[in-house]
């Protein structure tokens, strides 16, 4: 592609036909015949290397800021996240347009619903491409998940790159907010739920609500909106979308009618019937949506069950809001014979606003409560600490995760479950006593050593 043609959408003077090799946003891998978008970030400026980019190859830049006397051409432009959406849109010919892509968003069950939904359309003999919190999986391939949803570049690039026949990817507010989803064109768009989170970063519920809502706005003309309607806000975003003629498919508690008698989780009833939802309207046959939600072998730490010695019980879940404690703690009162003991944290430099909620849930739906450290994002132990220490809670206190994990299991007797929330299965940020990386490493680390001083 030349120059003049990626470009033109961005610039209203005339631009060089210079063959290009591709688009950066990195100086480090830029080629020689790359274009080299300067993005502004929060700890990084890409226009501080622009230089090093022209020493590499670049034959154009494009930023945001009044720069001249460059030894290449410099486009300016308003936002150059939304330009280089723009660009990678067109440079990859819109893969978008050619799959059936399945944009998945909500507070809580994203990755279930996703996990859902791949096997019931492998199940039926379609290749699913998945993005997700978890990981992503192109062409069959399971790659390492940097961020919930890819940058507009790279998804752009893997979309082009898929060969797969559906595409579904969970949408975090962030990815949207960051326009990391410029561009893309969706078939079908879902709402989960809206629950207490990232205000931190948004600052109100509504403009939280806002942002999930503009993922709808890039649904095909013949997409259609999925929307689990219990609540407040799937009722808010439904009347969104059917005043705006958008073709919706509203979901409540009667869907989930024929779980009754089932020992799935209510939450994750509520995942399988949206993912049940697409893949019908996709004609996957009835049989195989049921077989999939009857054998469904769960999502790395998403409501993980451990079952141990002595009928003792073990659940590692995502969960980190007040909502989504409820849920997983409901779900688990009705399995135990005995007490449910909770372990739980909060993040360094997130929305602090929702953390007494979260520890009402927890008081309410369990019996034991132990609150420590979740990642604390650089913040200094003593400032969360002293955070802690402002909020009303009665609970057991242990900084360090991996001995608030190992006391909770001490404590649990024949018929009781300990629930361990707000990692999944992500990885360990900051450095416990136990040589472990992850939840699931540190239930495991225990019971080994349980059983060896048993010995």
């Amino acid at each position: 592609m030349l120059l003049d043609e990626l470009l033109a959408p961005l610039s209203q003077d005339p631009l060089p036909k210079i063959e290009l090799t591709g688009i950066e946003t990195n100086s480090l891998k830029v080629r020689p015949g790359d274009v080299f978008f300067a993005l502004t970030g929060h700890v990084f400026d890409g226009h501080a290397y622009i230089e090093d980019a022209i020493e590499r190859g670049a034959v154009a830049i494009v930023g945001t800021k009044p720069l001249t006397s460059l030894k290449v051409p410099y486009i300016q432009v308003k936002d150059s996240r939304k330009a280089v959406a723009i660009a990678a849109k067109r440079y990859y010919n819109n893969p978008s347009a050619t799959k059936t892509v399945i944009g998945i968003t909500g507070t809580n069950g994203k990755t279930t619903t996703s996990f859902y939904l791949k096997e019931m359309l492998e199940k039926a003999g379609k290749k699913c491409a998945l993005f997700g919190t978890v990981q992503y999986i192109i062409n069959g391939q399971e790659l390492p998940s940097p961020n919930t949803t890819p940058d507009s570049l790279n998804f752009q690039r893997m979309l082009h790159e898929s060969q797969d026949d559906v595409v579904i990817m969970e949408v975090s507010s962030h990815g949207i907010d960051q326009l990391r989803i410029e561009g893309i064109e969706f078939d079908f768009a879902v709402f989960t739920n809206l629950d207490q989170d990232h205000l931190d970063y948004h600052g109100t519920m509504e403009e939280y609500f806002q942002v999930k809502a503009k993922l709808f706005d890039q649904l095909k003309p013949a997409g259609v909106a999925v929307v689990w309607t219990e609540g407040y806000w799937g009722r808010r975003i439904a009347e969104k979308l059917e005043h705006e003629s958008h073709h919706v498919l509203e979901l409540s508690k009667d869907a989930v009618a024929r779980f009754a008698d089932s020992n799935i989780p209510f939450h994750n009833q509520i995942n399988a019937v949206l993912a049940a939802a697409i893949a019908k309207k996709m004609i996957v046959e009835e049989q195989v949506v049921e077989r999939v939600i009857k054998e469904f072998s769960g999502v790395p730490g998403r409501f993980e069950v451990i079952h141990v010695s002595g009928n003792r019980h073990v659940v590692i879940d995502y969960a980190h809001t007040a909502d989504a404690f409820t849920q997983v703690l409901a779900s688990v009162r009705k399995l135990a014979k005995g007490q449910v003991i909770h372990v739980f944290g909060f993040r360094g430099g997130r929305d602090e606003t929702k953390r007494q909620a979260m520890i009402e849930a927890s008081e309410k739906g369990s019996d034991i409560q132990i609150l420590t450290f979740d990642d604390l994002n650089g913040l200094p132990v003593q400032d969360m600490r002293n955070q802690l220490t402002k909020l009303k809670f009665t609970g057991i206190r242990i900084d360090d995760r991996t001995k608030a994990i190992a006391y909770a299991l001490e404590q649990a007797c024949s018929g009781d479950w300990v629930v361990i929330t707000g990692k999944g299965n992500e990885l360990y940020r900051d450095l416990y006593s136990a040589p472990c990386q992850t939840d699931n490493e540190t239930v495991d680390w225990y019971f080994k050593r349980e059983k060896s001083n048993s010995i």
